[in-house]
């Protein structure tokens, strides 16, 4: 999991990636795995995907935000989207805290409470 120093560490974005081509690509490996994308299930084969897409420079799409909580979203090391747990409208000067790991407001990939 990523940590403060890692986030602050990272100087350019991922780029994101549409849910379209997301899909496109989870379908492309699932051909390509045949069999056994049936044995490992659809949850294990969009990990992979997601795990390798965040390694080589892309992230999926972020999720929609659970509600009564910051909407703010920050992806880890491996493409995970983490949301803030913090009340809506804390002062983001403050960073967001996923309950886990925290991040600053302006960090390249962070995702801005939504108004």
């Amino acid at each position: 999991m990523a940590d403060a120093a890692d986030v602050e560490a990272q100087s350019t974005a991922r780029t994101v990636i549409t849910e379209e081509r997301y899909a496109s690509v989870v379908k492309s490996t699932r051909d390509s795995l045949g069999k056994w994308a049936q044995a490992m299930g659809e949850e294990k084969v969009e990990e992979f995907v997601t795990t390798v897409l965040a390694g080589v420079g892309f992230l999926t799409p972020a999720p929609e935000p659970e509600p009564d909580q910051c909407s703010a979203m920050y992806p880890d090391e491996v493409g995970d989207w983490w949301q803030c747990q913090e009340e809506p409208g804390h002062d983001p000067a403050d960073g967001h805290d996923s309950g886990e790991w925290s991040w600053p407001h302006d960090a390249p990939e962070a995702v801005p409470p939504r108004a």
